[in-house]
């Protein structure tokens, strides 16, 4: 009785295992399905709902974006240190001010000026004599009665003379035109004050930090920092399409000069841009973008035809054969337009999914 039992038991045991292990349904079948690492085999199904296209130059797309600025050209300003160690007797601009060349900004009080005014009449004194000296050995020597040993002697006293003249002239020349120890600073250029750091009673030094500084508001450009990969597709003359949100229309330009250096941590050089027209109200220190005609036309794709895997490697499908499309990594500028400049993984005329493509890779996002 017990030995049946027992037997009863083991029967019911083995009846539970196998029905534990009995294989589950299959599961249905996916759009497409990896058959090894960046290889995908498309189901026959999916097919319709995948485009794919050659990668083709696209003279349309030859187009490099950056973020731009609007700036003062090099020549547009100008800022006025003092000449000589003195003090700041009047200020005659206020910032935002509207001057005309020539105008006055700043008179200091500088003792050396009046040193140096005063050196420049005495070195003319002592041209005067000097030439009359020179004269007159001349004529005594014409004469017999001097030597050409002291005619040499009041010929060079001349040309010493001379120099001392010129080396007076050209440090009061930093002075400019008054009398005593007044230096006036006037404005090289006709403009706006941008600038003021000058303030009355205040001492100044040589070679210090700029009183005024005027700038030409109607003499900018556009200044776009372009990535250092981008560089070798600009080049001078190219044209230029900047946008600006404070600009109602798009301004045309031409690129007039490409940066030499690379800036170490942005990796950009300043391509400067000539406006055609320069619109009111355009003020130096405004942000946009700029859209630059590439020297060549480049390989591009749809936005759509890349994705991104771990959320920074770039990657499109190409085309194997019917149904199966191999996974690859690629180098691309920024978007325009809805395209992609595809500087790096792609040859002309390769077969890439530009629709559908997150059919076939579930696990990476859309560029956009």
């Amino acid at each position: 009785m017990t030995r049946t039992l027992l037997m009863g038991l083991l029967a019911l045991s083995a009846a539970g295992c196998t029905s534990a292990a009995a294989p589950s349904p299959t599961p249905e079948r996916t759009a497409a399905s990896p058959q090894k690492d960046g290889v995908i085999q498309l189901a026959e199904a999916s097919q319709a709902f995948v485009a794919v296209t050659p990668v083709q130059p696209d003279p349309s797309g030859a187009l490099l974006q950056a973020p731009a600025r609007v700036a003062f050209r090099d020549e547009a300003v100008s800022r006025l240190a003092a000449p000589l160690a003195g003090r700041v007797v009047t200020v005659h601009v206020r910032t935002g001010d509207t001057v005309k060349q020539g105008d006055a900004l700043v008179t200091l009080d500088c003792p050396e000026a009046a040193a140096a005014r005063t050196a420049v009449a005495t070195s003319g004194a002592a041209l005067r004599e000097a030439q009359s000296a020179f004269e007159r050995e001349r004529r005594m020597f014409d004469q017999g009665v001097s030597t050409e040993r002291e005619r040499l002697a009041a010929e060079t006293r001349l040309t010493e003379a001379q120099a001392e003249l010129a080396r007076a002239q050209a440090s009061v020349g930093f002075v400019g035109a008054g009398g005593g120890t007044t230096v006036v600073l006037r404005a090289p250029l006709a403009g706006t004050v941008l600038s003021r750091s000058a303030a009355v009673g205040s001492a100044v030094q040589p070679g210090g930090e700029p009183l005024v500084e005027v700038g030409d508001p109607s003499a900018l450009w556009v200044v776009a920092e372009v990535f250092e990969r981008d560089l070798p597709q600009v080049r001078e003359g190219a044209r230029v399409k900047v946008t600006l949100p404070s600009v109602h229309a798009p301004l045309e330009g031409t690129v007039t000069s490409v940066g030499a250096v690379v800036t170490t941590g942005s990796r950009t050089a300043p391509v400067r841009v000539a406006l055609a027209e320069t619109p009111a109200g355009l003020r130096p220190g405004m942000f946009g973008r700029v859209r630059i005609d590439a020297a060549e036309a480049s390989l591009t794709l749809p936005v759509e035809a890349v994705l991104l895997r771990n959320g920074k490697e770039s990657v499109v499908y190409v085309k194997q054969d019917e149904r199966t499309f191999v996974r690859r990594s690629v180098v691309i500028a920024p978007p325009v337009d809805g395209r992609v400049q595809v500087i790096a993984g792609l040859t002309q005329g390769e077969q890439v999914v530009t629709k559908g493509a997150l059919l076939l890779d579930g696990a990476a996002d859309q560029l956009l």
